[in-house]
């Protein structure tokens, strides 16, 4: 299996529609890519991609208040020796939501 060669270090990076795995070598990404993975799939991250570049474009505004809360403000997690650290989601998680 191959990853994109620019595919993030980060769990947290944003991943573009373009940079993801691929189930064989990567030499065959240019001749394979479409048979292999279910083009829906790269249809819906492009969609997903181009309306959280567009400020959630459409979205209510209950929505978008909740989008910007979970993703744009600070949440600090109590750790197991008292400190607080902030609280990020994984990059597929956001996608997900």
């Amino acid at each position: 299996m191959a990853l994109h060669p620019e595919f993030p270090k980060s769990p947290y990076a944003e991943l573009l529609p373009d940079q993801r795995w691929f189930p064989a070598a990567e030499e065959l990404r240019d001749t394979a890519y479409e048979k292999l993975l279910p083009p829906l799939v790269a249809k819906i991250r492009e969609g997903v991609k181009e309306w959280r570049d567009a400020g959630y474009a459409g979205a209510s505004d209950t929505s978008r208040a909740l989008l910007t809360w979970w993703f744009e403000t600070d949440h600090l997690v109590e750790q197991a020796d008292d400190t607080l650290s902030p609280f990020r989601y994984y990059f597929a998680q956001r996608e997900a939501v």
